[in-house]
């Protein structure tokens, strides 16, 4: 038996359940001992020589562990922190952009095929045999570049410089890179051979007359930061400590990918809505096949027999005679194919009416190549003909992943059994919600989808201009001419600037909800962001059961982090632990062979005997023990012949083993239980997560591949009384069980005892309003708004997703706790009582003492930016329309912070109405930016840039010190929002006898109503961990039991409950009831009323219904509606509404008939004497007696106005 880790104190402690237990021994690398490393080295040097071990290994082959279950616990939580370290949490969108330049780049051109030039022939234009030019463009390697940009050093010379993320930032351009290309143009003429034409000689010979290479700059792509084409990467260095790159820039902006849900086009899919219908799917239409179930009308009678039919290159085939154009040589060979067993009689009917079908359409097609004479004409006869023969277009288009026609043969058996077992009850329908039917598109794919449509716009363009020059019989020019590489920088940037993207299918239309703008109020907020998924509805009032969690979620998403709204289940965010895979594209035949496959060849192997092995959904050979084979083809990834990242599913029922390497299948790390023997090699510490990997201790496991991985939920489920002997029945353990949560719902404390909407709240809402650590690079960022909280804190509890995703290079604490970032608030003493009734609903009482002290304190930035063309680019521009920054007096507002630049000076107090930048024009206009009647503040910074594209500009960012007032909204980490009701000098609230006195006090009603228990563990478990108690964890489902939190507040001296007598502040009496009180984590949200409240008396007006504009920064008016009116009305308070709503409001008059009760029109009119007065008169009356003037609002008047424009007129009942 090995040496043991040594005990750390909190192993003393036997009241905390061993997952709870206080693991204080370091971890970090760099402390193992040097006797440590050797011996991890000299493990990894003997992991060839593991035993190799079968899947579903039986009892007897469990080895005694010499480890027991807090050792266990300990490694698990090491191997976490090793995960997170190796793969970090927005590594799915490193890696695809990487792979994207790696390989995909590259394959997307070559998949561009020949470009062919042709001259129009224009028949006025007489030409012999041989003078029309032709020309063919080729594209061939791409080079990617590391982004730069050139400044001009002098009319001549020009300097070229690294272009780094906080130059994009700063000066408002896209980080980007040029793609270099090789392209090959050759110009050639048609010639007539004056041979005699033999065979298949048409005569025609290509003649190359010019035949040239470039090397062209074909556009710019933009770069995602941190990746391997970014400085920081090569570099190593970060311009924030909390960014973790992911995203680009374009324009200054930061821009980033929302993982797309999309249909999985690896597997055959089977649907019964609208009809029966199985699918083999592709990006390609051509290659995509249907087979469907359709009502015959060769059926005698009416009994509704269906038939089956085949959908191949836009024509309907008759699926009988496909299988003879394929090979068959008889209908006894095409059942053999087929291979339905115990087939009903409808099945069997559906067969004879297809074959009647096929007999009817075409007689004879058993004999010779009639069969393939007839696909072939009705291929030819549809919408878009291929221009290939048969055998090729069968080749490329009918299932190009397998070879063959007579294995083409045997798939379309394959997909007609699958379909007529569905029929027939005997196979489930694909749910397109469960998650091994969907693949997520990231950044790879969908660069590739948006850059391909862009490639084939610049297409179009140089083809016409090319033809231009070869109809005048000129000689091309250098292919820069042509090709017009902005449309490629433009078209990408405007795609990522609007959010528009090219539709998966659909590639003419374009679809919004791909690209997001990065939202930087907290860290957690950025990789919040960073990690979500989104799937796109057609309709959002008809999504069926996309809003449901499903099952397949587990562990791979978030079943709570999905905002409210209409994008409610549409959004979600990945689990903490969860990855998404690239697509590997080396060939593992071989590997595939030697676990026992045997490839597909010509004969039938599609008896019972035999089970189907497919790979992306195309079958590739069959096997015959199927256990035998998945235990062997695992045995060989765990040791690492096969990439780690495929996956294996063996489907007993169908008798099917699928194996998956495509890209975007979410994958998450499980413990292998029956490889736990390892793990005290290991106890010491371990180099890296893919050592552990590589040790076959941990793999990563798919979707469908967990459907037959009985998985325990922790160590303490491994484990009977006997905790040396792990239970038999489980072959896999999870690292932790918040690890299926997501980040923001992982790091809540007590959070399974919540209510899940409070859940989803904090984790969707709260967390990602709340203000704390900001960036730590605000001097080489200019964000429109931002906030930083003064004195930022980490929470006293902990839980697992905090610990393992600290970094151990961190300064900012200890090993265990160096991720503060993700909690953004304070810890605040929180009293559960009613102080005089000002924290009712949702409202807080706030110590002002504390408040005083810097409670909750945070500063507010807000940049204001202004831009203007510089000189070299405005000589079009007539002088007096120039402009440029400067200072002038201005009728807009005060210039007196100003300098002569147009910028105002570092620390300069700007208050409302200022000048904060001056735009000044040469003729004397002024175009200065004036601040608004709510914006004040102190001047932090003053930026002046330029950009690439001949602009400068202007950014001066104001600092404002704000500390909490009446109407800010908080909220602790359970979803108990509420606004500060009251502030109450100190001395009135109640304090215990150590003379603590709480900074909030909040209603005890808002936890039975809110169904937040959890935020009542954390103050107790926190007023314990602040008494010396050990237990600290407050991870969710792995929480200590109320019973030990009772435990520690009696150790600590207090009631067992946590209730303390207190003494009234006002007057200096013990209170009878006790009061329950404790540390409790608070968030301050960025919802101040500072930023939100509305007063005026009067102010602007909408010009056509006369009433106050909407907008706050206008002066506007508030919304009020029937139910705002009836709250004043039922508190008495008629004559404020009279005045707020129809006094300062629109206000207006109008003149009434009381003869004809209709309005009467102010008009100039003749009077005897030839005078003329100017008065009330009715039109309809002819007279002007008889009138009176009501008030009444301006809508009323406009609304009669209005149907009077209808023919429709209103009549007045008025009362003298």
């Amino acid at each position: 038996m090995e040496e043991e880790a040594p005990a750390s104190p909190a192993e003393a402690f036997s009241g905390a359940p061993a997952a709870l237990l206080e693991m204080e021994e370091e971890q970090h690398p760099a402390s193992k001992v040097e006797e440590g490393d050797a011996m991890v080295e000299d493990d990894l040097k003997e992991k060839t020589n593991y035993e190799p071990m079968s899947v579903d290994s039986p009892p007897n082959v469990m080895e005694q562990l010499d480890v027991d279950s807090e050792i266990l616990e300990k490694f698990f939580k090491d191997a976490s922190r090793a995960f997170f370290k190796e793969w970090g949490l927005v590594s799915h969108q490193i890696d695809s952009f990487n792979d994207f330049v790696k390989s995909g780049l590259q394959n997307l051109f070559n998949s561009l095929g020949v470009v062919t030039v042709e001259p129009d022939y224009n028949p006025q234009d007489a030409r012999g045999d041989g003078a029309w030019k032709h020309a063919t463009v080729s594209f061939g390697e791409v080079k990617l570049e590391k982004p730069s940009f050139w400044i001009e050093k002098s009319d001549v010379d020009e300097q070229e410089l690294k272009l780094t993320p906080k130059h994009a930032r700063l000066q408002n351009m896209t980080y980007s890179s040029q793609m270099k290309v090789k392209v090959r143009v050759q110009v050639y003429v048609h010639q007539v051979s004056d041979k005699a034409k033999t065979g298949t000689d048409t005569g025609v010979h290509k003649k190359v007359v010019d035949d040239k290479e470039y090397s062209i700059v074909f556009g710019r792509l933009p770069i995602m930061v941190k990746s391997d084409l970014c400085w920081l990467h090569t570099l190593d260095k970060n311009d924030c400590f909390f960014d973790p790159g992911g995203y680009f820039l374009i324009k200054g902006m930061e821009k980033t990918f929302i993982a797309q849900e999309q249909r999985c086009l690896t597997r055959l899919w089977i649907t019964d809505k609208p009809c029966w219908t199985a699918q083999y799917m592709s990006e390609i239409k051509r290659k995509r096949v249907y087979i469907k179930l359709i009502d015959s009308s060769k059926a005698e009678g009416n009994s509704g027999i269906k038939m089956i039919s085949l959908y191949f290159l836009y024509a309907t085939l008759p699926i009988w005679i496909m299988f003879f154009a394929l090979g068959i040589s008889s209908d006894k060979e095409v059942f053999e194919i087929i291979d339905v067993d115990d087939s009903n009689t409808d099945v069997v009917n559906m067969i004879l009416v297809t074959i009647r079908d096929a007999d009817e359409m075409c007689e004879g097609f058993r004999r010779g190549d009639k069969a393939r004479e007839y696909v072939n004409k009705l291929v030819k006869d549809a919408k878009f003909p291929p221009a290939e023969s048969f055998d090729e277009y069968i080749e490329k288009y009918l299932f190009p992943g397998i070879p063959g026609l007579r294995q083409k043969a045997l798939f379309l058996g394959y997909m007609t059994k699958c379909l007529l077992l569905a029929y027939m009850g005997k196979r489930k329908c694909d749910n397109k919600h469960d998650f091994r039917n969907k693949r997520l598109e990231l950044a790879g794919k969908l660069l590739s989808r948006e850059l391909w449509a862009h490639i084939r716009h610049a297409e179009r363009r140089m083809v016409k201009a090319m033809q231009r020059d070869l109809n005048r019989d000129d000689a091309l020019l250098v292919i820069e001419r042509y090709w017009d590489s902005s449309i490629i920088t433009n078209g990408l940037n405007r795609a990522f600037s609007t959010g528009q993207w090219c539709h998966p299918y659909r590639r003419t239309e374009r679809t919004a909800g791909i690209v997001a703008t990065l939202r930087r109020t907290n860290p957690l907020q950025l990789i919040s962001d960073l990690r979500k998924t989104r799937q796109s509805v057609a309709y959002a009032g008809k999504t069926g059961d996309a809003r449901y969690p499903n099952p397949s979620f587990f562990g791979r998403l978030c079943f709570l982090s999905t905002p409210d709204g209409e994008n409610c289940g549409l959004v979600k965010n990945l689990a903490i632990t969860a990855l998404v895979s690239l697509n590997h594209l080396e060939s593992i035949l071989e590997s595939l062979i030697s676990c026992g496959m045997h490839k597909l060849d010509g004969s039938t192997q599609s008896s019972s005997k035999w089970v189907k092995v497919l790979l992306n959904g195309d079958w590739i050979g069959v096997c015959q023990d199927s256990e035998a084979f998945v235990s062997a083809f695992k045995d060989e990834r765990r040791s690492g012949k096969i990439h780690p990242q495929l996956e294996i599913k063996r489907d007993e029922h169908q008798r099917e083993v699928r194996i998956f390497s495509d890209a975007g299948r979410i994958l998450r790390p499980l413990i292998i239980v029956e490889n736990l023997k390892n793990v005290k090699k290991f106890i010491r510490g371990f180099d890296s997560f893919q050592s552990l990997v590589d040790a076959k201790i941990i793999e990563l496991v798919g979707v469908e591949e967990e459907e037959d991985c009985p998985t325990a939920w922790g160590v303490k489920h491994l484990f009977e009384k006997d905790d040396k002997q792990p239970k038999c029945e489980y072959t896999h353990c999870e690292l932790d069980l918040s690890f299926l949560l997501g980040l923001s719902c992982g790091i809540i404390p007590f959070a399974n005892h919540n209510f899940a909407r409070r859940v989803l709240y904090q984790a969707e809402k709260h967390s990602q309003q709340a203000i704390g650590f900001s960036t730590t690079n605000p001097d080489i960022r200019v964000d429109t708004l931002s906030h930083q909280m003064y004195y930022p804190q980490k929470p006293l509890f902990r839980t697992m997703s905090a610990d393992c995703l600290g970094r151990s290079e961190s300064s900012l604490g200890k090993s265990y706790f160096s991720r503060p970032e993700l909690f953004n608030g304070q810890n605040a003493i929180v009293a559960v009582n009613v102080h005089q009734g000002y924290n009712q609903e949702d409202s807080l009482v706030m110590n002002e003492a504390s408040l005083q002290r810097g409670l909750f304190r945070t500063e507010h930035f807000r940049s204001y930016k202004a831009d203007l063309d510089n000189k070299e680019s405005s000589k079009r521009i007539k002088p007096k329309d120039k402009v440029v920054f400067g200072k002038m007096q201005s009728k807009k507002g005060r210039v007196d912070s100003l300098e002569d630049d147009g910028l105002p000076y570092v620390g300069a107090s700007l208050n409302s109405g200022d000048i904060v930048i001056g735009k000044v024009a040469e003729s004397g206009e002024d175009y200065g930016i004036k601040l608004k009647h709510t914006e004040k503040g102190m001047v932090q910074k003053v930026v002046l840039s330029a950009n690439d594209e001949g602009k400068n500009f202007a950014v001066v960012t104001l600092r404002q010190v704000r500390s909490p007032r009446l109407g800010d909204k908080f909220s602790s980490m359970h979803g108990q929002k509420g606004v500060i009701g009251l502030l109450e000098h100190q001395e009135n609230f109640p304090f215990t006898r150590q003379g603590i006195v709480p900074d909030i006090v909040i209603n005890p009603h808002a936890f039975p109503t809110r169904q937040t228990p959890g935020q009542l563990l954390e103050a107790a478990l926190g007023k314990a961990i602040a008494s010396g108690c050990v237990a600290r964890y407050a991870t969710p489902f792995t929480t200590p039991s109320v019973d030990v939190i009772y435990e520690q507040l009696q150790q600590a001296g207090f009631c067992r409950w946590g209730s303390e007598k207190v003494i009234n502040g006002r007057t200096g009496e013990i209170m009878q009831n006790m009061i329950f009180m404790g540390p409790t984590f608070y968030q301050r949200l960025i919802h101040m009323a500072e930023d939100k409240v509305k007063y005026r008396n009067t102010g602007p007006v909408h010009p056509l219904t006369r009433q106050p504009v909407a907008d706050r920064k206008r002066y506007g008016g508030i919304k009020f509606g029937e139910m705002e009116r009836d709250c004043l009305l039922a508190h008495g308070a008629a004559a404020n509404l009279y005045e707020r709503m129809f006094t300062l409001s629109d206000f207006s008059q109008m003149h009434i008939c009381q003869t004809c009760k209709r309005m009467a029109n102010v008009i100039l009119r003749p009077v005897l004497g030839g005078r003329k007065i100017r008065g009330p008169y009715c039109v309809f009356c002819k007279s002007a007696e008889n009138i009176v003037r009501i008030d009444v609002p301006y809508g009323a008047k406009l609304l009669y106005q209005e149907l009077f424009s209808m023919g429709i007129c209103l009549k007045f009942e008025t009362e003298v």
